[in-house]
């Protein structure tokens, strides 16, 4: 069985509905960014939520090719190599 992290789950999640074809991100990872970056700024604070009711709805409306596209995103998503970033931690000044 496969297992993916939750960030992963939700960067295809936002690749998944940025309407992009497979071809255009499959051998992509620097578009497969793109579309990600793009997706969540256009979906907003919310863009989680919104683009995970978005591919639930295409489930049930196209069950049979919304199941490969999400494989399809969660592989470019694993092999874009995203960075995430974890500011460091903030010392206590005293004066």
């Amino acid at each position: 069985m496969r297992s993916t992290s939750r960030v992963t789950t939700t960067l295809a999640t936002f690749l998944f509905v940025s309407q992009a074809p497979q071809s255009e991100f499959a051998k992509n990872p620097a578009r497969t960014r793109e579309l990600v970056h793009k997706t969540a700024d256009r979906l907003g604070p919310n863009g989680a939520a919104a683009a995970v009711a978005e591919v639930a709805y295409e489930y049930g409306k196209h069950p049979e090719t919304a199941a490969v596209h999400m494989l399809a995103c969660l592989l470019a998503v694993e092999s874009a190599d995203f960075r995430t970033f974890v500011p460091a931690a903030r010392l206590a000044v005293t004066r």
